[in-house]
C-alpha cells in the first residue's frame, strides 16, 4: 500500500499521494484558497512563511503541516 502524506489547511485534514506538494496544490484543495490570499506553511516558533504557487514543501517531514491564508497586502509589513 502507497503511503499518504498529511497535512493540514486551517483545521481540515487532508491526505496527499506525494512526499512534496506545490503552494498550487495546497491552494487546489478542499474548497481551495483563491489567488487573493496569501498561503502560508506555519513553522514551530518562527512566523509563518509564505508559499508561492511554485514553492515545494515537503510533508515528509515530521509532524503534519499547517498552511493558512491571509488577505493579501498591498504593502508589505503592513
Amino acid at each position: 500500500m502507497e503511503k499518504k502524506f498529511k497535512f493540514k489547511i486551517e483545521n481540515d485534514v487532508y491526505d496527499h499521494e506525494s512526499q512534496f506538494i506545490t503552494g498550487a496544490e495546497v491552494r487546489s484543495v478542499g474548497p481551495g484558497i483563491p489567488q487573493n490570499m496569501d498561503l502560508f506553511v506555519k513553522v514551530p516558533g518562527s512566523p509563518g512563511r509564505l508559499v508561492k504557487n511554485e514553492d515545494s514543501i515537503d510533508l515528509g517531514e515530521p509532524g503534519i503541516e499547517k498552511f493558512y491564508s491571509q488577505e493579501s497586502r498591498s504593502e508589505a509589513g503592513i
